[in-house]
């Protein structure tokens, strides 16, 4: 089972790239075979310029992924607009996988925030989503670390589930 995580936040202080450094590191703990790919080093471009060669080696790591993990963070109450890019330019071979997602947003109150993703996932690409999101808080962090012992329990479970489903669906397809 061949699984990406792109975290796509550009800031330098993500906290969304620390939740899915955390997913990473539960995922290589448990040998599943998986790549965490940091959007800040991506030269990312809009859709509709010539693509980067970073670029275009994430659209390879995408089509030869079986299932990928994105992470988010909440931008007025939506996807960021690096996200966007990686997934005009990027997932076009995205169609059929699995996905997860993790969020990090300010405030307790943009959890619906993600459907805006699970939306374009599902229908642009018929992506099957894992019916669990991880979902945090500036207040689930103390500095540039999880201090939140709920938190550790809701990547677990996320972790665990998503390994389950995902090797079900790569035996299906």
């Amino acid at each position: 089972m061949k699984t990406i995580i792109i975290s796509s936040s550009l800031s330098k202080s993500s906290k969304s790239f620390i939740l899915c450094s955390s997913v990473f590191s539960k995922l290589k703990s448990k040998d599943i075979d998986v790549e965490l790919i940091d959007s800040r080093d991506i030269n990312l471009v809009p859709y509709h310029k010539e693509v980067s060669p970073t670029m275009n080696e994430l659209t390879e790591k995408v089509k030869n992924a079986d299932n990928i993990i994105f992470g988010m963070g909440v931008h007025c109450y939506s996807i960021n607009d690096s996200l966007k890019i990686i997934l005009d330019a990027c997932c076009e071979h995205a169609v059929g996988k699995f996905f997860g997602v993790v969020c990090a947003a300010g405030g307790d109150r943009s959890y619906l925030s993600t459907q805006h993703l699970t939306q374009i996932c599902m229908n642009e690409w018929r992506m099957i989503q894992l019916p669990r999101i991880i979902y945090a808080t500036s207040k689930d962090f103390n500095e540039n670390e999880i201090q939140n012992e709920d938190l550790f329990s809701r990547i677990d479970q996320f972790v665990n589930d998503f390994i389950l489903i995902g090797h079900k669906l790569k035996d299906v397809r």
